[in-house]
C-alpha cells in the first residue's frame, strides 16, 4: 500500500494521540456519518470500516445501529491492535482484520455483501488509479440501495486553499498545546505540522474529480455531504 509509513508503530501512535487536536469539528462529521447512513432505503445490518485505524468510525455505526455487525479492515498492526481494543466491547458484533488497500487482494478478508461501507482518511494514501480501482471494487461489496460513504482528506485546487487549510489545522492543534500548559508558538506547531512524516505519503485528489469516479463506476446519488477546506464526506449509494 502507498503509505508505507504507517507501518511504522511510532507513526501510528502518534497520528491516534493527536487525531482530535488536528481533525476539526470531528463530531459534525460523525454526526453526518451516522445521518446519511441512516437515510438509507434500510438500516444498515452489516458494516465495512476501510482504512479503519482504531476502529472509532465502526464504533459509532456500530451504537447507532444496535442490530448491525461490522468489519474493520487496516494494514497497520498498531491500528488492528487498537481497534481490536476498542471495539471489544461490542463482542461478536464487530470482527478485525489486516488487509491492504493497496492490492485487490484485500478482499480476500471480506465476505460481502454489506450495507454500509465507510472509510475514513486512509484511501487518499493510494494512487489515483488505486482509488478508481478500489471504488469499483466496493461498488460491487454493496447490496442494492446501500451507501458508501469516504471521510476524506481531499486537494484543494492551489496553493491559496492550500495555506489556509494548513493554517486552520495548525491553530486548531497550537491552542490544544496551549490550553495543555506548553510553551509553543503558533509558528513551530505549524512548521511541525507542514513537515510531519506522513504528509510524503498523501496523494490527495479534489473531491469533485473522485465524485465523478464514482459515478462513472455507477454509484447514484453522488454528493460531498460535508466539507472543511481540505477535509470532506463524500460518497454515493448503488442501485
Amino acid at each position: 500500500m502507498a503509505g508505507g509509513t504507517w507501518k511504522r508503530g511510532d507513526v501510528a501512535a502518534g497520528y491516534l494521540s493527536e487525531r482530535s487536536h488536528f481533525i476539526p469539528d470531528r463530531a459534525r462529521q460523525i454526526e453526518v456519518l451516522v445521518r446519511v447512513a441512516r437515510s438509507a432505503d434500510r438500516p444498515p445490518a452489516r458494516i465495512l470500516d476501510l482504512g479503519a485505524g482504531d476502529g472509532v468510525l465502526l464504533e459509532c455505526l456500530l451504537e447507532a445501529f444496535p442490530e448491525a455487525t461490522g468489519v474493520a479492515v487496516d494494514f497497520s498492526p498498531v491500528m488492528v491492535e487498537k481497534a481490536s481494543q476498542r471495539l471489544s466491547r461490542f463482542g461478536s458484533r464487530a470482527t478485525i482484520t489486516e488487509g491492504d488497500l493497496g492490492s485487490p487482494a484485500w478482499l480476500e478478508s471480506v465476505d460481502p455483501p454489506f450495507d454500509a461501507v465507510v472509510s475514513g482518511l486512509a484511501i487518499h494514501h493510494l494512487t489515483n488509479d488505486r482509488k478508481r480501482a478500489l471504488y469499483r471494487e466496493i461498488f460491487g461489496l454493496l447490496n442494492p440501495g446501500s451507501t458508501f460513504l469516504n471521510c476524506e482528506h481531499v486537494a484543494s485546487r492551489g496553493p491559496w486553499a492550500q495555506s489556509m487549510y494548513d493554517d486552520a489545522v495548525s491553530e486548531s492543534i497550537w491552542r490544544r498545546r496551549q490550553d495543555q500548559g506548553e510553551s509553543v508558538s503558533f509558528e513551530e506547531v505549524r512548521a511541525e505540522y507542514v513537515n510531519r512524516p506522513d504528509r510524503a505519503d498523501n496523494i490527495l485528489s479534489p473531491v469533485e474529480d473522485q465524485s465523478a469516479w464514482l459515478r462513472e463506476i455507477g454509484f447514484r446519488d453522488v454528493d460531498c455531504f460535508w466539507k472543511y477546506f481540505e477535509l470532506a464526506i463524500f460518497g454515493g449509494r448503488r442501485p
